[in-house]
Order: C-alpha cells, then sequence, then structure tokens
C-alpha cells in the first residue's frame, strides 16, 4: 500500500517574530480556483460521514436492543465489534472512509474506524465524541503534502466502572499511536468531516486530480476553516501548478492558524527560495530548526537513532535534552533505560525503567513496564 504523508502536529514555542498575515484579498482568491480552472469552482458536494444504512441500523439493534445501560451498551457494542471483525479492520493509512464504506468493506484508517464507531455508538444511544491527540510528528518527513487524521479516537462519556463513579473511556484503533503521555482535545463531528474532505482531497492529489482535489480542499475549509493542514494542502496544489506566490500566501495563512506547523514552515522555504526571496527563505530555515531544537519528540528520535547505531554517549545527550524539556513522558525514561542497559549498567536501567512506569498514565502501559522490570529481576511472572 502507498503512504501518504503524517501531518505534523507541533508543539508551543517561542519564535522570534515574523511577518505571516496573508495578504489582504488573498483567501478568498485561493478558494475561488479562478487562477487555477480559469472559472470559479464550486466545493465537492456534501458527505454525510456518519450516516447508517439499514443494515447498520439492524446490526446495533441485534448487538444492544437487550441491554438499557450505558455501561452495558458499550460493552456489548465492543463484544459485536470484535466478534464480526470490525475491531480488526485492514488498517490503511491512506485509506479515508465513510462510516457506511468501513462497515461494508472492513478496511480503513484511524479516521474510517473513528467515523464508524461513533455513528454506531450514537445509534447505542451512547454519548461520544471525537478526541484529537497531538501525537509527536514524524521528523524524517519535510514538507509537501499532509494527511490529515494524524490521530483521532473516540471519548465515550458517562460509563460507569462502579456504582458511583462515572469516567470517559477512550476508543482507539490504532493503539500504536496512543501510547504515550500526549495530550488530546475534543473536536466537533464538523472538524471530524473536513479531515475526511481533507483526505480525500490528498488522494485525489496523489492521482493529479487536481480539480477534485480542490473542491475537496475548498468543502474540507468550508466546514472547519482552522485546520492548518488544508491550507497547507492547498499550498501543495497551487506549488504544483506553478502558481507559488499564491502556494505562499497559503502556507502564510496556515501558519495565522499554527504558527509551528512545520509542514508549512518547510514549504515555506522551498517557495520563498524560488520566488528569489532568500533572506526570507532563511528566517523561515531558521524557526524551522529552532522548532525542532525545542521539541522533545525530535531529541527522542535522535537518540533512538543514536541508539540503533550504538552511539550511546550522544543516545544519553540527546534524550536527557527530551527529558529536561518534558519530564512526565515514560516513553523517554524508557529509552533512557536501554541506553544504560546497552552500555550495561543495570542498577541505572532499572531506575530509569521504574521512572517511566511512574510516569505511564495509562494502566496496561504500567502492567507492561512491571513484566519488563520482573524480567529484568530474573523473575518474568
Amino acid at each position: 500500500m502507498k503512504k501518504l504523508y503524517l501531518v505534523i502536529l507541533l508543539l508551543l514555542t517561542a519564535c522570534e517574530s515574523i511577518d505571516i498575515q496573508t495578504p489582504a484579498g488573498t483567501t478568498g482568491e485561493l478558494l475561488s480556483g479562478q487562477r487555477l480552472f480559469g472559472e470559479e469552482v464550486a466545493a465537492a458536494p456534501a458527505v454525510d460521514v456518519l450516516a447508517l444504512s439499514e443494515e447498520m441500523r439492524a446490526w446495533v439493534e441485534l448487538k444492544s436492543a437487550a441491554v438499557s445501560t450505558p455501561t452495558s451498551r458499550l460493552r456489548q457494542l465492543l463484544r459485536g465489534m470484535i466478534e464480526d471483525g470490525l475491531l480488526t479492520l485492514e488498517y490503511d493509512l491512506d485509506l479515508s472512509l465513510t462510516a457506511q464504506e468501513t462497515f461494508t468493506s472492513h478496511q480503513g484508517n484511524c479516521l474510517s474506524f473513528s467515523l464508524l464507531f461513533v455513528a454506531l455508538a450514537r445509534e447505542a444511544n451512547l454519548n461520544v465524541k471525537f478526541q484529537m491527540v497531538e501525537i509527536p510528528p514524524s521528523f524524517t518527513a519535510g514538507g509537501e503534502l499532509v494527511l490529515l487524521n494524524n490521530h483521532i479516537n473516540v471519548l465515550v462519556s458517562g460509563v460507569r466502572s462502579d456504582v458511583n463513579f462515572a469516567q470517559e473511556h477512550v476508543v482507539d484503533f490504532n493503539d500504536a499511536e496512543y501510547n504515550g503521555n500526549y495530550k488530546t482535545h475534543k473536536v466537533t463531528d464538523d472538524y471530524a468531516t473536513s479531515l475526511y474532505h481533507g483526505n480525500v482531497a490528498v488522494e485525489a492529489l496523489q492521482r493529479r486530480n487536481y480539480r477534485e482535489a480542490f473542491r475537496q480542499l475548498k468543502r474540507g475549509i468550508e466546514l472547519s476553516a482552522d485546520i492548518a493542514g488544508l491550507w497547507v494542502n492547498l499550498g501543495v496544489l497551487y506549488s504544483r501548478n506553478n502558481q507559488f506566490t499564491l502556494a505562499e500566501s497559503a502556507y502564510k495563512h496556515a501558519l495565522t492558524i499554527d504558527p509551528r506547523n512545520k509542514s508549512a514552515l518547510v514549504n515555506l522555504v522551498n517557495v520563498t527560495t524560488y520566488l528569489g526571496k532568500d533572506d526570507e527563505a532563511a528566517r523561515y530555515e531558521q524557526r524551522v530548526q529552532r522548532y525542532l531544537n525545542s521539541n522533545p519528540y525530535y531529541h527522542q528520535h535522535q537518540a533512538q537513532r543514536a541508539l540503533d547505531s550504538q552511539l550511546l554517549d550522544e543516545a544519553l545527550r540527546e534524550i536527557n535534552r527530551a527529558i529536561a524539556l518534558k519530564d512526565d513522558e515514560h516513553q523517554f525514561y524508557h529509552l533512557k533505560g536501554l541506553v544504560h542497559y546497552q552500555a550495561g549498567r543495570i542498577d541505572t536501567a532499572q531506575k530509569s525503567f521504574l521512572k517511566a512506569q511512574s510516569t505511564a498514565r495509562r494502566e496496561d502501559i504500567r502492567k507492561t513496564y512491571a513484566r519488563k522490570l520482573r524480567a529484568l529481576d530474573g523473575n518474568p511472572g
């Protein structure tokens, strides 16, 4: 399966003042399509990504009709999805499908699954919302396209763990991307639908169907204009059609939404260089480097690379920089423990693994660390 580029979510860090205002009047021009196609181009048709088929409604009725409490309905819904293979979909990062399409094909990415689960759960009268997870960026990627589902899951509210305590539960399709102490925030249905249109646009861009890509991006922006990745991809569309000044405007608009969006910054380095704005390109390049230096997950990435090459002193320096920037991420202490273990410092490694265990927020991850610690002590039980 082909792989698209991951969206890059960035942490808030200080940066120098630089003009990132979208030129007056440019936004309307960016969304007209006139410069690309010689005419005004309408947005793609609206898609109800959460619509249920009669088969889906019957499925929910079958799985949840006999239970009354939210806790029981959630349990029955998840059990039914496991039994019918809906929690073991064929994962494809590139494939964003509606709830109906995902139910039928058993394929999709985390956005596809989240759309499916929200649709089914609401039919079962559960209180669910979409939740974005600020996973670390892919530091091996540069600019160009971003895939917008980055990581989205579902938050279920009002489910009781006992008679007196109600809590929120996270239902997540690609659990491997949700194993860190990452920030999360709830988003609206329109936001999730915008992600869908944005990813369909990426698929069209990959096929060089630029008109369809534009229509999908325009629909996504009309639904949620505050998603920086939509504007980045609009800039890519203009850049690929040699409209570099408008591409620059689109990237700058992305930065008015997210001033530290790495894809927008890297693309701006490229387009301003092409336009002969060397001083401006250099300033954007400096911002990219400052972002990397202040991002703890970048130093984790560098530490892992050094460890893989058995450069243990360098790995230790990098992971200590990560911890200095963010001291509540269990993955950092785990990696530090691995460095010490490789260096033969078993007692020091154990202390790092204990710190990783105490820092982890999820119970299943803490249990995993407990097993590793028992194995380190020679007691794998």
